[in-house]
C-alpha cells in the first residue's frame, strides 16, 4: 500500500477475484429473509400475511408515504413468518420470512418496453421506483419527486465504476460483461433526466473496461473518466471534488442539491431491467473475497439468500474465519451469523482468517499524526477521538468539523495505539443527533 500524501487515503493490494473471472450464479435458496426497513424509524407496510402463497417478483411490502422503495420477493413459495430479525447494522427489524417452493414461478409474464424514445420520463421514473430500484436518493427529495409525479432536475449523472476504491471490484466485472446493458441504462437516464453529461468513472489501468465500452458503443454515450484509484476515492464526497473541483457542503449537504447524482453500475443495469423487462430488484452482484475464503468469486445472488450460501459457492472457508464483514474491510459491518441475508445494498462479503485478527486493548494517543496523514477529508482524527472519548461533542463539531468525517476507517487502521477512532467519532455524531432531537421536541 502507498500513502497518498496530498489527498489522504491509501492504496491497498487485496485478494480479489481475477478480472477475467466471469460472474457465477448462485442457485436459489430454500428460505429467504426480507427486512422491511433500511432506514432507522421508517418501515414498509407488509402486503402479505403469514401462510400466504406468493410468486417470484411479487411486491410484498411498500411504504404509502414513499419514503422507502418497495420490497419484492426473489422466490416463489409461502410466507412462513412476519416478525423481527436481528441485523448487525440496525438491530431488531421487522422482516418477512419466505420458504421457497422451488418453482421460481412468476405471477405474470414480464412486460418489456420496446422503445424509450416515446416513453414519458415521469412514467419511467415511477416504474423504476416501483421496481424497488433507487436510481436517485428518493428519500431525500420533495414529496412530488418521491411520489413519482415530477422528475428531479439533474445536471450531471456520475456512474461509479471503481466501487470503494480498492483495486478491482464487482463493478469492473459488470462493465466488462454487461457493457451493452449499461449503455441501455445510460439511454434511459438521458431520456428521464436530460443531464448535461453522464460520467463513467473507472480505474486508469482497466483496459478491459475500455475495450468492452468501445465494442458496445458505451464510450460514445458517456464521458469516461480514468482515475488513479485509492481508497476511499469511491465515496461521493471525494468523487465530487475530483470531478468538479469543489466540495459538497457539510454537515448536511447532498450531491443532489448541487444537481449531481452518484450511482453504481449495477443500479443502472437494474433500472434498465425494471423498465425494459418489467423486472423488479430481486438479485444482487456480490464479490466474495478475503484470505479466509478458499476461492474468491464474483456472484449473482437472489436478495434474501443467507450468507452461508455465498460462502459455500466459493468453496467454503480457508481455515477458521476470524471476521466476516459485509462491505469493505475498513468501513463494513462485521456479522455474527451466516443466516444473515443478502440485502439490496450488499456488494461485498469479505472474510478475514482467525490468525489475522488482532485482539488488543487500545491505548492513549501518542500524537504520531498517522491518522492525519491518511484522512481523505483533511481532519485531525487524533483530536476528534479525544474530544468524543471524553464527551466533548460540541467542541468536536464546532472546532474540528466532526460532521465532515465520512467514516472511511483509515484513521483506526493506521493507529499504532489501536484506538477505535471510528467508533469514537460515530458515538459523538449520535449523541449530538440525539441532543438536537431533544431540543427540537422542547
Amino acid at each position: 500500500m502507498n500513502t497518498i500524501r496530498m489527498y489522504g487515503g491509501l492504496r491497498f493490494k487485496m485478494e480479489l477475484p481475477a478480472p477475467e473471472m466471469p460472474i457465477e450464479e448462485v442457485p436459489p435458496p430454500r428460505n429467504i429473509i426480507l427486512p422491511l426497513s433500511d432506514c432507522p424509524g421508517i418501515f414498509c407496510r407488509p402486503l402479505v400475511e403469514r401462510g400466504e402463497v406468493i410468486f417470484k417478483g411479487e411486491k410484498v411490502a411498500g411504504d404509502p408515504n414513499n419514503r422507502m422503495i418497495p420490497v419484492h420477493t426473489s422466490v416463489s413459495g409461502k410466507v412462513t413468518e412476519i416478525s423481527s430479525y436481528r441485523y448487525a447494522e440496525g438491530g431488531n427489524t421487522l422482516s418477512i420470512f419466505i420458504e421457497s417452493d422451488g418453482q421460481e414461478a412468476w405471477k405474470t409474464a414480464l412486460t418489456p418496453l420496446e422503445d424509450l424514445t416515446e416513453a414519458d420520463p415521469i412514467d419511467l421514473m415511477r416504474s423504476i421506483r416501483d421496481a424497488g430500484v433507487k436510481i436517485i436518493p428518493f428519500e431525500t427529495l420533495p414529496d412530488a419527486e418521491r411520489a413519482g409525479t415530477r422528475v428531479t432536475p439533474v445536471r450531471h449523472f456520475v456512474i461509479n465504476g471503481i466501487g470503494h476504491g480498492f483495486v478491482g471490484s464487482i463493478a469492473r466485472r459488470l462493465l466488462v460483461e454487461r457493457s451493452s446493458d449499461l449503455l441501455e441504462g445510460v439511454r434511459l437516464i438521458k431520456r428521464m433526466f436530460e443531464p448535461e453529461k453522464v460520467y463513467l468513472v473507472i480505474g486508469h489501468k482497466h483496459e478491459d473496461v475500455i475495450q468492452a465500452s468501445m465494442e458496445s458503443g458505451l464510450q460514445d454515450a458517456v464521458e469516461i473518466v480514468r482515475l488513479h484509484v485509492y481508497y476511499p476515492l469511491g465515496h461521493p464526497h471525494l468523487l465530487f471534488k475530483e470531478l468538479f473541483g469543489k466540495e459538497i457542503p457539510t454537515p448536511h449537504g447532498k450531491a443532489i442539491d448541487e444537481g449531481v447524482v452518484f450511482t453504481n453500475v449495477d443500479t443502472v443495469i437494474h433500472a434498465m431491467e425494471a423498465v425494459k423487462l418489467g423486472k423488479p430488484l430481486i438479485e444482487r452482484y456480490v464479490t466474495v473475497s478475503g484470505e479466509g475464503i478458499k476461492t474468491p468469486k464474483n456472484l449473482k445472488v437472489l436478495i434474501g439468500t443467507p450468507l452461508r450460501d455465498l460462502v459455500e459457492a466459493c468453496g467454503g472457508f480457508k481455515g477458521n474465519p476470524g471476521r466476516i464483514v459485509l462491505g469493505n474491510p475498513l468501513d463494513g459491518m462485521a456479522q455474527f451469523s451466516l443466516d444473515r441475508p443478502v440485502l439490496k445494498d450488499t456488494r461485498w462479503l469479505w472474510v478475514e482468517p482467525q490468525g489475522h485478527v488482532i485482539k488488543d486493548k487500545y491505548r492513549a494517543c501518542i500524537n504520531c499524526g498517522e491518522c492525519v496523514d491518511v484522512c481523505p477529508v483533511r481532519l485531525m482524527p487524533n483530536f476528534l477521538g479525544k474530544f468524543c472519548e471524553f464527551s466533548r461533542f460540541e467542541e468536536a463539531a464546532s472546532e474540528y468539523d466532526l460532521y465532515t468525517c465520512i467514516d472511511c476507517g483509515l484513521c483506526a487502521y493506521v493507529c499504532p495505539s489501536r484506538r477505535p477512532l471510528v467508533q469514537f467519532l460515530n458515538y459523538g455524531k449520535q449523541e449530538l443527533t440525539l441532543k438536537e432531537k431533544e431540543n427540537a421536541n422542547g
